[in-house]
């Protein structure tokens, strides 16, 4: 009977596997079942039917876009590289990730890589039993499917409810403030600041203000503003072309749209807000809240504001300065922007360059009120940045003769590369090896510390040289890119014949300039790509 017992805790102890959870945190608001309690309990449940234990949760809270960007996703990746446990359990496979192209990715890597058992338990997936990379793709699209529709759904019911006449959006437009009468979300007036956006589109039908304008007439007022802070000129837009305020629920006005920064790189994406037409705007079928403004002169603003080249513009315009979103203002860091003039008898036209924040909103928002003759400044920039680059290239030179990138090898760092990699690789497997060894009681606990530490030490001292000689690499082919950048540009800029295509002008000083400041005296500071 002894002996029985023995047996049987020794095979206990020979099927213990190191076993760690994975449970995602939605930002949606979901069933109770998604919750990440129910996603541990079910997972702790299943496991110990198994006769193991969960010693460590990986609590995933991100919002990164992709899974690879997500703190405990790169923590789990992290661990099972360096062999601290040997599986990992899941609710289900729409808690790994909801996007086909990352659960491949990341199950390619703790599976197939890694040798790591990848559990799924509401989908009934186990790549210790059979790892079907098909089967896994199959679920992992409908997942995304899934995802994808409950998004359109979520969408479809935001804009139902809009069209109801319900207010869907997080903020208030300034005037208004948020109430709820039976159970419909509205709008409701505050009778201070509806005077002020009254005024202000009296300003501009009525008394003939521009924008500008406007604005230095409410901040000498001291009028508040929404923020608290002083009134610039996209305050104002946002209230000439907010339609709310004719009593109407507008709605939709952007979009989330995936961007990808990398092509080589699919997982690099990020989705952003997308302004949509004003046509496709969705609007409630009758006014649902108090109007501060009517129609009528709503439809005024709009029309002015196409009459004064400030309303809907057909595409982005053609660059009219050469340092457009280069040059910054020292005092208050917006950008400088170009002006132009005439001479008092109405004769020759100048062009100068002056803060954007003291122009929108006077002195009050900057006290940099120097302007800068276009042209001379121009071509007093352009000569010195050549100058300067080609010293700065020269250098860099003799700085990497004399430094650690000296006499850099293709070849040999190849080899070198070729040697480090087999180092790791041999030492993981060994190390792999030794773990198996240990749950088959091959080896005593204490001999499979120490052996499990030195492969540990090897490949993590590998693994810094091998940064290292990367580094020295990608240093050498980074200088050696951006140095035939550089002189492709240089060259370009030295053999212009005039520098009046301000797009074209642009175009060679963004691949050398980082930025320019100009301070109010005057005092121009130049920081080129190198410094």
């Amino acid at each position: 009977m002894q002996n029985a017992k023995s047996s049987s805790n020794r095979n206990r102890k020979k099927n213990k596997r190191r076993t760690r959870a994975y449970v995602r945190v939605s930002t949606l608001k979901e069933s109770q079942k998604d919750s990440p309690e129910h996603q541990e309990a079910l997972i702790r449940e299943e496991v110990a039917k198994e006769g193991n234990t969960v010693d460590h949760v990986y609590l995933d809270r991100d919002t990164a876009t992709t899974i690879m960007g997500r703190d405990d996703v790169k923590r789990m990746i992290q661990d099972a590289k360096h062999g601290e446990f040997d599986e990992i359990w899941f609710a289900s496979l729409s808690r790994f990730s909801r996007d086909t192209l990352d659960a491949l990715s990341l199950k390619r890597i703790l599976v197939n890589a890694l040798g790591i058992r990848v559990v799924s338990i509401e989908d009934m997936y186990d790549s210790g039993k059979e790892d079907n990379e098909m089967i896994f793709g199959i679920i992992s699209s409908v997942n995304q499917k899934q995802s994808e529709n409950i998004s359109v759904s979520s969408k479809r019911g935001i804009r139902q409810s809009a069209l109801k006449g319900n207010f869907t959006g997080s903020i208030a437009p300034f005037g208004y403030k948020k109430i709820k009468i039976d159970n419909r979300k509205t709008l409701e007036i505050i009778p201070e600041h509806a005077e002020i956006v009254e005024r202000i589109f009296n300003m501009y039908i009525r008394e003939g203000m521009g924008e500008k304008t406007i604005v230095n007439t409410l901040n000498e007022e001291m009028v508040p503003s929404s923020t608290g802070k002083l009134w610039g000129v996209s305050s104002i837009q946002r209230i000439l072309q907010n339609e709310n305020y004719t009593g109407y629920v507008v709605s939709g006005k952007y979009e989330s749209q995936q961007f990808y920064d990398d092509i080589e790189d699919l997982q690099n994406r990020s989705k952003r807000l997308v302004a949509r037409d004003p046509d496709q705007y969705d609007r409630s079928e009758s006014p649902v809240h108090p109007f501060i403004i009517s129609e009528a002169d709503f439809k005024a603003a709009q029309e002015l504001r196409l009459l004064r080249g400030g309303g809907k513009r057909g595409g982005r315009r053609a660059y009219q300065n050469a340092f457009a979103k280069i040059v910054f203002c020292k005092e208050c860091g917006c950008a400088m922007v170009t002006m132009k003039g005439k001479s008092r008898d109405g004769g020759k036209e100048y062009r100068y360059l002056m803060c954007s924040k003291r122009r929108r909103q006077g002195e009050q928002g900057c006290n940099n009120g120097k302007w800068m003759p276009y042209f001379e400044l121009r071509d007093q920039i352009i000569e010195k940045t050549i100058s300067r680059i080609h010293e700065l290239i020269n250098m860099k030179d003799v700085q990497r003769q004399l430094g650690d990138s000296a006499g850099f090898d293709d070849v040999d760092h190849s080899k070198q590369l070729k040697k480090l990699e087999k180092q790791i690789s041999d030492s993981r497997k060994l190390l792999f090896e030794i773990r198996r060894q240990h749950m088959l009681e091959g080896i005593s606990s204490e001999q499979y510390e120490f052996e499990k530490e030195m492969y540990e030490k090897e490949i993590e001292e590998a693994e810094v040289r091998l940064r290292s000689v990367n580094k020295k690499a990608d240093e050498h082919k980074d200088w050696e890119t951006l140095k035939r950048g550089l002189l492709e540009a240089l060259y370009s800029l030295e053999n212009k014949n005039n520098y009046d295509d301000a797009v074209g002008t642009r175009n060679m000083l963004i691949r050398l300039i980082d930025k320019i400041v100009i301070d109010k005296a005057g005092r121009i500071e130049l920081h080129t790509v190198l410094g």
